[in-house]
């Protein structure tokens, strides 16, 4: 605890901030993506959203993000243009994209909640604080611990590794600031934003939800291997009511409502309902089959391909799509909607 109160009290202190930053993420599918860049930080602690303005920019990247405490700016140093969103749903997710991806709000303010446990090792030139989290048993998601390392010179945050693991894949998103100035003479001004009178507005483009396949048309072919080897194809189940769930085993909403499209399989299945679960990440399979055999999914589960893909517009899931028995597309839904059930019982009929 007194290293805590510590750390609370330099940030109490903190004005503003500057500092460049390399963050190296670990991600379940195998990939690792390394980012850097630079970011100048301005404490607003009337701010109920971070608490904090903040510019951010990535090396080799034309796009500056900044946040005034009202709204979210991005900005193209090349075209001289800017895109501005203050809606909630957009400020919410600002750090997520763009420059977002290098502010480390632990810098500004630590966070312990929802822990279960928290240790503390001292070194040499600084503190490892251990933050221990529950498992989510429901989705599998364990050993999840944030560690944050502690300068003891100035008493901040200067590295932040946040680790979990599912099905035996590791996600490690690591964040280590490699300089660092502490109230800086010279701020950028977020109350009078220069590249404003500079550049010119952008609409951001809409963004498409929607899935490209149409009801009431034909549902593309197709021919897969299934987890067991046997080949499936669109043709085995002419004359029947089918529900194709795309699905990946890193998706929290999909791995959510599998019990769901399990339970609608097990009550119709009888009276013609057959349905397949595809997944397409190749490189998640072993994780797939894995996850399928400790929870029992006891319909047929297929290995999607490019084609697949391509033909029923995966952009993204969950995706359901329920086929009536003379093959006619009736509903095409990005996620689980309740009315889902309701449809089935009526093509049944």
């Amino acid at each position: 605890m007194d290293v805590l109160a510590k750390v609370w009290k330099a940030q109490a202190s903190l004005q503003s901030v500057n500092y460049t930053i390399e963050r190296t993420d670990t991600l379940v599918t195998d990939d690792i993506r390394t980012m850097k860049g630079s970011v100048i930080i301005s404490v607003d602690k009337a701010d109920t959203i971070l608490g904090f303005r903040f510019w951010a920019k990535k090396d080799n990247e034309n796009a500056e993000k900044i946040y005034d405490g009202h709204a979210c700016y991005e900005t193209d140093t090349e075209t001289k243009t800017y895109r501005m969103w203050n809606n909630a749903s957009a400020l919410q997710n600002m750090l997520y994209g763009g420059g977002g991806h290098l502010i480390m709000p632990d810098l500004v303010k630590l966070d312990t909640t929802k822990n279960n446990g928290i240790q503390i090792q001292a070194n040499e030139n600084d503190y490892n604080i251990i933050i221990s989290y529950p498992d989510l048993t429901k989705y599998n998601v364990i050993k999840r611990k944030k560690i944050v390392t502690i300068d003891k010179a100035n008493m901040l945050p200067v590295a932040v590794r946040k680790h979990q693991e599912t099905d035996g894949k590791v996600q490690d998103l690591y964040y280590h600031i490699t300089t660092i100035t502490i109230n800086p003479g010279t701020m950028y001004d977020f109350s009078r934003l220069p590249f404003l009178k500079e550049y010119t507005y952008r609409p951001p483009e809409p963004i498409n939800t929607e899935p490209k396949l149409s009801k009431g048309t034909s549902a593309p072919y197709f021919n897969l291997e299934s987890f067991d080897g046997k080949t499936v194809s669109s043709n085995d189940y002419k004359g029947k009511v089918v529900l194709l769930d795309f699905w990946e085993v890193w998706c929290g909403p999909c791995i959510e409502s599998m019990p769901k499209i399990t339970a609608l399989y097990d009550k119709y299945h009888n009276k013609g309902l057959e349905v397949y679960g595809i997944t397409n990440d190749l490189k998640q399979l072993s994780s797939a089959r894995a996850f399928a055999k400790r929870k029992e999914i006891n319909f047929p589960l297929l290995i999607g391909s490019e084609q697949i893909k391509k033909d029923y517009y995966i952009r993204a899931i969950p995706l359901y799509v329920l086929i009536d028995r003379e093959g006619i597309i009736r509903m095409v839904s990005l996620g689980y909607t309740e009315e889902l059930e309701k449809l089935i019982r009526e093509v049944l009929e």
